[in-house]
């Protein structure tokens, strides 16, 4: 009797199996844009490759010479995630483009709001909330 007490009392205060974390995606590496959803403009044609490193993004678009660069924060545990971007063009003190982002293996959801609005709640492109939308496919290295 002693013996079923004992193992049934271990039984009972023993810890739950702990859950395996969850693996922190990588938003780090090329990426293309696969559509776009937002404020009115034609979406880009495939041609526009976002690269990001541990703290900076640069956008190339297809014709243009040169790469637009920012730099970023990105919060992956927050729910949805939230990314801050940085552009750092000329005169544009402080600008901080508020985001929310989302990358489910090699697609990426990004969702932002055009000069300083609020960060978007959802990821759904709207015209009047200057709100834009892009997926975004990682462009896997070539083998």
């Amino acid at each position: 009797m002693n013996a079923l007490v004992l193992g049934l009392a271990f039984t009972l205060t023993a810890p739950a199996p702990k859950e395996t974390p969850k693996e922190v995606p990588k938003i780090e590496g090329e990426w293309t844009v696969e559509s776009f959803d937002g404020d009115g403009e034609k979406g880009p044609d495939g041609s526009v490759i976002f690269v990001f490193t541990e703290s900076k993004v640069s956008v190339k678009e297809g014709k243009r010479d040169k790469a637009e660069e920012a730099s970023y924060t990105v919060d992956l545990k927050k729910k949805p995630a939230t990314i801050d971007i940085r552009p750092g063009r000329p005169g544009g003190k402080d600008e901080i483009v508020l985001g929310i982002i989302e990358v489910t293996g090699d697609v990426m959801k990004l969702c932002f709001t055009k000069e300083g609005g609020e960060r978007p709640t959802e990821f759904k492109g709207n015209k009047d909330k200057r709100t834009a939308m892009l997926t975004l496919k990682r462009v896997k290295p070539e083998k």
